[in-house]
């Protein structure tokens, strides 16, 4: 799975459940100025666990690891097991 996928499917994710309907982002907006807060944060990784099927370890909880979609993206890929 490549990064454009995973980061279109958290980006609608969000749109869809968490921020208002009229607040728009991508790959590269600031998250927290977005308005997600730390409730909503928790949403984003339940959705990205059971999504892409992967655990975020607690050492990956770190705030630049959730600073935009596109860091998400990242940690999710890097927690993906390679594709043989």
């Amino acid at each position: 799975m490549d990064a454009d996928i995973i980061i279109t499917e958290i980006k609608k994710y969000i749109e869809k459940n968490i921020l208002a309907e009229a607040v728009h982002i991508d790959a590269d907006t600031i998250l927290k100025q977005a308005g997600i807060d730390s409730f909503s944060t928790v949403e984003i990784i339940l959705f990205i666990e059971r999504r892409f099927g992967v655990a975020i370890p607690d050492e990956k909880l770190l705030p630049e690891n959730f600073k935009t979609i596109r860091a998400l993206a990242a940690t999710v890929l890097e927690l993906m097991p390679a594709a043989s």
